[in-house]
């Protein structure tokens, strides 16, 4: 499983997650536009640099959408992200689907740990693949 992370704004974003024109089905599970762009206003208020964090994940194996959105709460859990302010999205290209996590890097209380965080994320990857019995997906930061 895949998990490119990057701190982002949201018009980019929104074009691709919520519009993305290559994209067979976009499934909308949790939140909306109006969101992402209250969390970058809540991030500029806060003096934050960056208002959102995205986290695309593409498993190699299929998931269904119950284990895609498990598999974003493992994610939420990690990083401390409160899971009811996140959105999820899962798109479907070429038969398959992948999902898009996006969290507003203002947690109410607290900014979103970046630190390790690709190590943390790829952890969560092996963990999850290992409890689907999926095949183990090398990783950059996984040589342990």
């Amino acid at each position: 499983m895949t998990l490119p992370s990057q701190l982002c704004g949201h018009k980019a974003l929104v074009a691709h997650v919520l519009r993305g024109k290559k994209n067979e089905a976009i499934l909308v599970l949790e939140s909306n536009e109006y969101w992402l762009k209250d969390w970058v206003k809540e991030a500029k208020r806060e003096g934050l640099t960056y208002g959102l964090r995205h986290i695309a994940f593409n498993p190699a194996q299929a998931m269904t959408d119950t284990e895609l959105s498990e598999f974003a709460d493992q994610i939420c859990e990690e990083l401390r992200a409160d899971k009811t302010s996140r959105t999820l999205i899962l798109h479907q290209k070429d038969g398959k689907r992948h999902g898009h996590l996006i969290l507003p890097e203002w947690q109410h209380d607290h900014v979103l740990s970046s630190r390790f965080s690709y190590m943390r994320l790829e952890k969560v990857a092996r963990l999850e693949e290992i409890r689907l019995g999926h095949p183990l997906t090398a990783g950059r930061h996984d040589a342990a």
